[in-house]
This record gives structure tokens, sequence and C-alpha cells, in this order.
């Protein structure tokens, strides 16, 4: 009796782990970076500083990959932020305080304390894993989400385009 009850039990324990193992088996995992550009043109002179706000799109579904197995996404994970500054003028300009935020409940995703407009090389953000978390869970539910910008210019007028890149690990199943 004793070995019956042993081989049911080991019985179950394989064909669990093994539905477990299959499950995972036809999971593809790729990694991908989305962008999201903001155009800043603030043409109210203010030599001492100004607040900016704005908000876009984030469509994670403008990256191929992620449009082939958008229905099959499980699991989405933000690597990491990076910006890159372009067309600055005056680029002596100095944005600060800099933070992306989901703009539905205000939660940061990273952060930026000081951002020289005359920076244009490609540069990671500070993450707020709670705010990355917070991101992924809704990139998984819709693929996109409203993306907030807040920061102060240290003057105005100012114009520039920061390109953002979001950095995400997918997993999807493949079948």
């Amino acid at each position: 009796m004793k070995t019956k009850s042993l081989f049911l039990v080991l019985f179950a324990l394989v064909t669990f782990t093994s539905c477990e193992l299959f499950e995972k088996a036809d999971d593809v995992t790729f990694n991908v970076s989305v962008p999201l550009d903001f155009v800043i043109d603030e043409n109210a002179n203010n030599p001492g500083g100004a607040s900016y706000s704005d908000t876009e799109l984030l469509d994670a579904t403008t990256d191929p990959d992620i449009a082939k197995y958008a229905d099959k996404i499980n699991k989405i994970e933000v690597v990491r932020i990076t910006y890159t500054i372009s067309n600055a003028d005056p680029s002596s300009v100095v944005f600060s305080g800099g933070s992306l935020m989901v703009a539905s409940n205000s939660k940061i995703i990273a952060t930026a304390s000081s951002v020289s407009l005359s920076n244009t090389a490609e540069t990671e953000l500070t993450a707020d894993l709670d705010g990355f978390n917070d991101l992924a869970a809704r990139l998984l539910d819709d693929k996109q989400e409203i993306v907030m910008l807040n920061g102060t210019l240290s003057e105005t007028p100012v114009s520039f385009n920061v390109r953002f890149r979001f950095y995400l690990k997918i997993t999807a199943d493949a079948l």
C-alpha cells in the first residue's frame, strides 16, 4: 500500500511539474526599445525660469515584435529608460527636477535632477523601481500608457526635442 501511495504522489508531482515546464517551454523572451518623443517649444519670456509639464502616449505596439506577439505577451519588464536631447535653442538652458510619471496616477517612473540641454548624448534616467513595475503592469494590460514629463526650465523662451527610450524585456507565448 505504501508503494502505491508513493507512486501516486510521485506521479502527481511529475504531472504538475511537467505541465508547468511545457507551458514555459514555448515562451519567447526578447528585448526592445520603444521611443517616446516630446517636442518642447516654450515661447513665453521668463528669464527666471518656468515650470514645464506635458503628456504623450507611450505605445509599445509601435515596435513590430511587440505588435506581432501583442495578444500573447504574459510579462513585460521595464529594464531602463534613457533620454537624448536634440535641436536645443538656446542650448544654455537647464531642465531641473525632471520626472517621468504615469499620468493617470502620478506614479513616478524615473527622474533626472539636472539636465543641460547642451548634452546630446544618450543618458540613463534614475529609475524608480515601483514606478517601473507600475508602468510594466499597465503596458501588459493594453500595451500603451499616457506618460507625463514634469520639470523646471532655467529660462524661456526655449525649444528642444527629447527622445526617451524605454528598454523593455518581453516574455510571450510563441504558439
